[in-house]
């Protein structure tokens, strides 16, 4: 959007500043393939299912967060597999799937043993302006039409540091918290959430990847302006700390911002992490285009390219 944009215009002047001193002090090794469950609702195999899925279910020790599950179809009869993964709620994700739209997202509407999400899909960003069509709601263990030419059985899963169980949510999760004060004092007035796996994220000028050190304390972020599916020749590369505080040098709300990593229950000590970075050291402030109406990221030198 144009709002957006100027945002984004306003972070690139904002990184000129020279950074304030940060605080001492936790988003990417790429995941094993998930093997996520499904409520596959095929008659022939309808009791052996649901007595498996019970001793599989996870146990929600605490009320955190519910993930979506995704297992992707190339035929209407849910048969023949093409691809599984684990969303946020309401992420905005690139669509990777089809032509004629640039991203989707998917919101529970309803939570329980039959679940209800609403599929959307974009011609850019998730902006309510953007939308392609009327949203259209999905239920859970049922095959179903979902992006492009494919189908998809959906469900939900718990992410929990507590949560045990194979039907747990695996995924790590980077969280953007925005703060009214200095310091990130008081109560964030705004959380955004990113998944960290590489994931291929839909923003308003192109498109972003996020992945986690091996230590699972800094954050690289991977830009890709005017690409639609996270593999143009143009890239920007960033470096977030995870738990550091930032400025943003406003004078008005917000004031700060910080990044958070919650580390998922698949997440493991990788070597091979990509090297991020041209070697020049970069600001440690920047904003950019996000729902908020603003995105901030927090930008550290990288290793010499």
């Amino acid at each position: 959007s144009a709002h957006a944009c100027a945002w984004r215009g306003v972070g690139r002047a904002a990184m000129e500043r020279p950074p304030r001193a940060r605080p001492q002090r936790p988003a990417s090794p790429r995941l094993p393939p998930l093997r996520p469950l499904a409520f596959v609702a095929r008659p022939v195999a309808a009791v052996a299912l649901l007595a498996a899925w019970s001793l599989l279910l996870p146990r929600q020790v605490a009320a955190d967060t519910t993930d979506i599950n995704v297992v992707l179809y190339k035929d209407p009869n849910c048969f023949e597999r093409a691809d599984e993964m684990v969303l946020l709620d309401e992420g905005c994700y690139a669509n990777r799937f089809a032509n004629l739209t640039k991203a989707f997202a998917l919101k529970i509407v309803v939570f329980g043993k039959y679940p209800l999400i609403d599929l959307r899909e974009y011609i850019s960003d998730c902006w309510e302006g953007n939308l392609f069509r009327p949203k259209r709601t999905l239920e859970g263990g049922k095959c179903q039409l979902f992006v492009g030419g494919f189908y998809a059985v959906l469900g939900l899963r718990w992410r929990s540091t507590t949560c045990e169980g194979l039907g747990c949510s695996p995924i790590s999760v980077a969280m953007q918290r925005f703060y009214a004060e200095e310091g990130c004092a008081g109560v964030a007035v705004k959380t955004m959430y990113f998944p960290v796996q590489g994931e291929c994220m839909r923003f308003s000028n192109g498109t972003q990847e996020f992945r986690l050190s091996t230590d699972g304390r800094n954050i690289s972020e991977i830009d890709y302006p005017g690409n639609d599916k996270c593999n143009g020749a143009e890239q920007n590369s960033y470096w977030m700390m995870s738990g550091t505080c930032y400025s943003l040098y406003s004078s008005e709300s917000p004031k700060s911002f910080l990044w958070q990593v919650e580390l998922g229950k698949n997440f493991a000590g990788v070597s091979g992490s990509p090297r991020l970075g041209t070697g020049a050291a970069r600001r440690a402030l920047a904003l950019a285009a996000g729902s908020f109406g603003l995105v901030a990221a927090a930008w550290l030198p990288g290793p010499a390219a």
